[in-house]
């Protein structure tokens, strides 16, 4: 199981760098000649160990959630649904949107998408995770617990949390209060990993053309 997750971590460098790379190929390219190996110097740069670091940190958050397959024993410890299905993300289920630290065995967010299968319904996909830290000259957060040539992390904006709510986005502060919702003005980093769901364009893409 860990070299499977390995591989998932490759293919999402792949899937992060892989079309700078051929950019930059086509560029380099002319007509009879071999292309320089210079181009291979804006790889995206990991380490080994950091490679085999991120897949046994991805290897415990499956364990961990696995038991998240069946909805209910998500909703049974505390996770609820915020706003409608997101094409290529699925549901969101959030445990908190302000975590104070960063935990790959307790995921703030599960993803669930569309099972494919004949019955229907819906199936764990992947996780979400919060970072709260300074951003950095890259426009990434300083120092994230997941390799930032892996992981290219986001936040979010004036989010409603609110169990079964549309549009999150779509309620200013006080209109999220007065329904009785919390109100987010500015979400720490995030950051989508999909570990049961494979993902074309990469583990930590955003979202996975696998789960429209």
């Amino acid at each position: 199981m860990k070299a499977i997750v390995i591989t998932a971590a490759v293919i999402s460098v792949v899937g992060i760098a892989g079309v700078a790379h051929m950019s930059l190929a086509r560029g380099k390219q002319t007509s009879g000649h071999m292309m320089s190996h210079s181009m291979h110097q804006n790889a995206a740069p990991l380490t080994y160990e950091e490679l085999q670091n991120t897949a046994a940190e991805l290897e415990r958050a499956r364990k961990a959630t696995e038991k998240y397959k069946d909805v209910k024993v998500a909703e049974a410890d505390g996770y609820q649904a915020v706003g409608g299905e997101m094409p290529g993300m699925g549901l969101h289920y959030v445990l908190t949107m302000e975590p104070d630290h960063f935990d790959v065995e307790k995921p703030p967010i599960l993803l669930y998408v569309k099972n494919p299968a004949p019955q229907g319904g819906y199936t764990l996909g992947g996780v979400g995770y919060f970072w709260n830290g300074p951003e950095g000259t890259d426009g990434q957060p300083v120092n994230p617990p997941f390799p930032k040539s892996l992981a290219l992390w986001h936040r979010h904006e004036n989010i409603c949390v609110l169990p079964h709510l549309d549009n999150p986005h779509g309620l200013t502060e006080a209109q999220c209060t007065e329904k009785g919702g919390h109100f987010v003005a500015k979400t720490q980093w995030l950051v989508h990993a999909w570990i049961w769901r494979d993902n074309p364009t990469g583990i930590f893409s955003a979202e996975n053309p696998a789960a429209r």
